[in-house]
């Protein structure tokens, strides 16, 4: 198995949770999966290009910087993000990526009725968040980070997806560090089953 791991958090290791998480999750995993392999792609360090008119132009002629990355990312089995919630929602960069491999022909098509069908079905996704406040329900609401991956990752076709977010890593740092370990573990649960 060939799995993509996504990085969204500019912060270094020690000062970012998602991060943090994450590499629990991955070292977890890479002991019960020791065959497969993992591939790091930090969006910070790589640099992601927003989708402008030239971008999207070439990629109506099948070529160009939107059709490489989708036809990279398609060929993955599974895909982990890490990613901070920033201002409700996900980092600008992540975004970026996103519409980089959201593209009709690799990613996803149209039935002749017009109804898209994701072309990138069978595989698995795992979404590693964290938040610097709480979102219990009705705040929930209003928070769209998880819920933007979990859809445009459907969108394409991956309808097996999972999530951990960690919240209040802010607004409650002693207690977040206290019960960090017991979060790791269900963090390390989690790469169990993936």
């Amino acid at each position: 198995m060939k799995v993509l791991y996504i990085k969204a958090s500019p912060k270094p290791k020690d000062e970012s949770a998602s991060h943090r998480i994450a590499e629990a999750f991955i070292e977890e995993y890479k002991k019960n999966n020791p065959e497969d392999e993992v591939t790091e792609l930090n969006l910070h360090d790589k640099g992601c290009s927003y989708v402008n008119y030239e971008i999207l132009c070439d990629s109506f002629e099948r070529k160009g910087l939107m059709v490489e990355t989708a036809n990279e990312f398609i060929k993955y089995d599974k895909y982990i993000i890490s990613s901070p919630m920033w201002n409700l929602s996900i980092p600008a960069i992540l975004k970026a990526y996103i519409d980089l491999i959201t593209v009709k022909g690799i990613t996803f098509k149209y039935s002749k009725l017009g109804i898209p069908i994701g072309l990138a079905k069978g595989k698995k996704t795992v979404y590693l968040g964290s938040r610097g406040g709480g979102y219990p329900f009705p705040l929930s609401l209003i928070a769209f980070d998880m819920r933007y991956i979990k859809y445009i990752f459907r969108f394409i076709g991956i309808k097996n997806f999972k999530s951990f977010i960690l919240e209040n890593v802010d607004k409650s740092p002693e207690k977040t560090k206290q019960n960090f370990e017991k979060n790791l573990e269900k963090v390390r649960k989690l790469a169990r089953k993936f």
